[in-house]
Order: C-alpha cells, then sequence, then structure tokens
C-alpha cells in the first residue's frame, strides 16, 4: 500500500479553511488497528498548493530544515506525497488560530496573548541565520537580519487554552529584516482587533517604548505590496 492509500483508508480527513490557494485537511486516526510507525496517532494536517507541485515541495524542505535545525515551535513535518498531485503530511499543533480565538474574548484575554504572540516572534527572530538557505532581503531596507517567518499574522498563530504552541504556513521563511515580520502582524492587529491593542504585541516583543515608526511605515508598505 502506498504513502498516500494509507492515509486515505486509515484517517477522517476533515476540511479546513485557510490560504485559498492550498487545499488543507485535518487528519485524526480513524482505523480499527492501533497505528503502526507509519500511522502518527495524533491529528496531522494533510496540505496542498492545488496544481503546484513544485510549492508543496518548496514548503515541505523548508518544514525539513527547521526540524534539522531544531527550531520549536513550528510543525513537524511526516512525509511528502508527489503522485497525482502533492500532498505535505504534518503533525497538526493544538489548538485553533489566533485570530479565531480571539473572537468574543474579554480585553485581559486578548491583552494576555498579543503579548505571548509577541515574545513568540521575539523567540523565532532569535534562531540562528548563519546558515539559513532561505534568503529575500536583497533590498536595501532590509538593514535589522533575523529568521523571519515571513506570514506573520494572526490566522497563522496557533493558541491553545490561551498559550501559543507555535506558527504554519511557513512556505516564506528566511532571512529579512525584523520589521517584515512585526509590520505583518501589526497591520492584522489592527484590522481585527483595533489599533489600540498593538501596544501589547509590542510590549510581548520588547519594543514598546522604542518602536522605530519610520521604519514600521516603510515596511507596512512593503507588506501591503
Amino acid at each position: 500500500m502506498h504513502t498516500f492509500e494509507i492515509y486515505e483508508e486509515y484517517y477522517d480527513w476533515a476540511p479546513l479553511e485557510g490560504d485559498s490557494e492550498a487545499r488543507v485537511h485535518l487528519l485524526t486516526y480513524g482505523g480499527e488497528d492501533p497505528p503502526n510507525m507509519y500511522q502518527p496517532q495524533e491529528p496531522l494536517i494533510a496540505k496542498s498548493y492545488i496544481n503546484d507541485v513544485k510549492r508543496t515541495r518548496r514548503e515541505y524542505k523548508r518544514l525539513l530544515w527547521m526540524e534539522l535545525n531544531k527550531i520549536n515551535g513550528v510543525p513537524k513535518p511526516v512525509t511528502l506525497y508527489e503522485e497525482a498531485g502533492a500532498y505535505m503530511f504534518y503533525l497538526a499543533l493544538p489548538g485553533m488560530e489566533a485570530e479565531k480565538f480571539l473572537q468574543g474574548q474579554p480585553p485581559e484575554v486578548i491583552v494576555s496573548t498579543l503579548k505571548q504572540i509577541g515574545r513568540y516572534l521575539s523567540f523565532l527572530h532569535k534562531q540562528k541565520i548563519e546558515e539559513c538557505p532561505f534568503v529575500y532581503s536583497e533590498d536595501a531596507v532590509h538593514t535589522d537580519l533575523v529568521f523571519s517567518h515571513g506570514d506573520f499574522r494572526l490566522s497563522n498563530v496557533i493558541v491553545n487554552e490561551n498559550y501559543i504552541t507555535g506558527s504554519v504556513d511557513m512556505i516564506g521563511i528566511g532571512v529579512r529584516d525584523r520589521y517584515f515580520d512585526l509590520a505583518a502582524m501589526a497591520l492584522d492587529i489592527e484590522r481585527v482587533l483595533g489599533r489600540e491593542y498593538l501596544e501589547y504585541f509590542y510590549e510581548g516583543y520588547r519594543i514598546k517604548d522604542h518602536v522605530d515608526q519610520k521604519k514600521m511605515n516603510q515596511f507596512i508598505q512593503l507588506v501591503e505590496a
């Protein structure tokens, strides 16, 4: 039995909303017998960029690189299936998208979560970049280089019972200026929650009192382009 047939046979597939360019499913083990080493019991994500095998492969390779470099708080890859439309499989991070989680939450929960999101991004930015092969910083505006998520917004941060378990949609990881991710999240927080909540994200990242607003505006334009 081929890898993909195993996932079709032994797992229940539930479609998830997300990137319109990708087909994403949550897989839960539904076999009658206990799973073997090729059948993880933990929930899985199956993701495929529709009609774009190379893009699916690119994101999977980035997950593998992060696992080899022991970067925590990101999806753990399981396998890549490249026939009849490529699917990548990875262990699902427990929890739900921060954007959905924060809907209807009291202000104190929103404040606490945004501080945690800032701390998580600070942790991600501290990863070593010396041997990172994914570089997106050719533009002269990138002066403070870090390990960047590349699409850091509320829908790509996973929250489980008031704590951050990690982030997803990692196809854009690479070396960039830290303000690329800061600007992307600032825009999203303002859109979803309101400008008055920005300070708590900045506090978590530890730049509350020294945001470079000129640079922030530059990268907001870059992110929106």
